[in-house]
């Protein structure tokens, strides 16, 4: 599914960034820095043509476009690990209440 239909599921609308970014951290994502103090990047690994996987973040739970973003990491996260969606916000989820 597309991060526009997922970004309205009620699991993206219950994630928080703080919850993402630890969930990143612990699977070694390194956070780089942008311009923007509304965005968070961090990237792990390199795609097929040499350029590093990015993972963007807005810096803040209340943006309007918080839950497209999530959405758009989580299916990335998805696509990496060759899991479903619902695993990987079954994952945060998990760690969020284990930190």
């Amino acid at each position: 599914m597309t991060p526009e239909v997922l970004s309205s599921y009620p699991q993206i609308q219950e994630l928080h960034i703080a919850e993402v970014v630890s969930y990143l951290q612990e699977n070694h994502w390194i956070s780089v820095s942008h311009p923007s103090t509304r965005l968070l990047v961090f990237e792990k690994g390199v795609d097929d043509r040499g350029k590093p996987i990015q993972i963007v973040l807005p810096s803040k739970d209340d943006y309007e476009d918080t839950p497209y973003l999530l959405a758009k990491a989580i299916n990335l996260l998805s696509f990496l690990q060759s899991v479903s969606f619902q695993e990987i916000v079954k994952a945060i989820g998990a760690f969020a209440n284990v930190s």
